[in-house]
């Protein structure tokens, strides 16, 4: 079977694999059935992806993944992500997901979720999880190592080590962080930037999808189609090409059904078009002082979650969401007025951010 679409390639750093600049998100695979899984995936190789992510955790993402692209070979880029953090574990879970995936060689093999500098030296030390992959690649077991965090900040931290070929970060219109710095020293480096989380706003230590209300840019929020698009299409489109103007490789949303893959797949193709058309994505200047979501302020001696009430203010300042922000706020169990003012936070801020100033307002603000 070969590739039919004219997906935009991107070259991935220096592994010089050339990726659709659409790919494909696998995490929701293991709600689907078998034969639908297969069929989804083989429509989007059809008509134009080539880059395929999905983990060890992700249920049976791999299984699925690796019975639908058994017969594929033709340009397709498998990636998968291990969680293990020692040698001890980790030999054991590659050679388990190059079963589940029915290949002998892996293309990226990234190192999953680590998103602090002490999961990360931890994982890049001596008897990390690094270790084996190295050994892994010198044995032909995977051609390049990758890593994901949430936290731009760390994969900084992981490219000026020089071990890893490409990083896998959130990016969005509402969580832009990577483009301060990391998409400029990834470009440096030339190591291949993965995009994920491109449809929902994002806070590292969040999971996406568990969060109530809903983080998602689908939420039927009237705000959000204001601000967006009123129609999937527009908000997809929209967002996609905020995305895609940047220095990036490749995105990769997690999709469940064929008219999402199609979806994306137009939308790509419009933003591909050379002649003008009108303006594809919003944008918002930031202020200097904004959350960049570091984390380095927790944990708080008052259990609050610090980033997410900074980066809801700032959806509710910037981005003028006024009622979303409202919404999301209202999901936190700890509110702002329980702040002490201790300053604990603020002497561990980089960004000399006036957290419990903005703690204040913030209590004010979503009272």
């Amino acid at each position: 079977m070969v590739g039919v679409g004219c997906v935009e390639k991107r070259k991935l750093g220096r592994t010089n694999l050339n990726v659709s600049v659409i790919g494909f998100g696998a995490m929701w695979l293991p709600g689907l059935k078998t034969e639908e899984a297969a069929s989804l995936v083989q429509h989007a190789y059809e008509l134009g992806i080539n880059y395929f992510d999905t983990a060890r955790n992700y249920g049976d993402s791999e299984e699925k993944l690796g019975l639908a692209l058994q017969n594929i070979k033709d340009g397709r880029v498998i990636a998968t992500k291990i969680g293990s953090r020692t040698k001890k574990e980790s030999s054991k879970h590659i050679k388990e997901s190059l079963q589940k995936l029915k290949t002998d060689k892996i293309d990226i093999l990234q190192l999953h979720g680590i998103d602090d500098e002490t999961t990360l030296k931890k994982a890049i030390g001596t008897d990390g999880v690094l270790q084996t992959c190295k050994k892994a690649k010198k044995e032909g077991l995977i051609d390049f190592i990758g890593i994901s965090s949430h936290r731009p900040n760390i994969l900084v931290k992981a490219i000026a080590t020089g071990e890893f070929d490409a990083v896998l970060v959130p990016l969005n219109i509402m969580t832009p962080q990577a483009t301060e710095e990391l998409l400029p020293v990834a470009k440096k480096q030339d190591v291949g930037v993965v995009i994920m989380k491109p449809f929902a706003f994002k806070v590292a230590n969040m999971m996406t999808w568990r969060y109530k209300p809903s983080l998602s840019f689908f939420s039927e929020e009237p705000e959000l189609r204001a601000f967006l698009g009123e129609d999937n299409h527009s908000k997809v489109r929209n967002a996609l090409g905020f995305i895609i103007s940047q220095d990036i490789s490749t995105i990769i949303p997690g999709f469940k059904s064929v008219q999402e893959v199609e979806l994306a797949i137009k939308a790509e193709e419009e933003l591909s078009k050379p002649e003008p058309r009108e303006k594809t994505f919003p944008f918002v200047e930031l202020e200097e002082k904004y959350c960049r979501d570091c984390g380095l302020c927790l944990p708080c001696p008052q259990k609050l979650n610090i980033p997410a009430m900074l980066r809801f203010y700032d959806l509710y300042r910037m981005y003028k969401l006024k009622s979303w922000a409202q919404k999301l706020y209202s999901g936190l169990n700890v509110k702002a007025e329980i702040c002490d003012s201790c300053g604990d936070c603020e002497s561990k801020c980089p960004y000399e951010i006036p957290i419990h100033i903005k703690l204040k307002e913030i209590s004010e603000i979503f009272h």
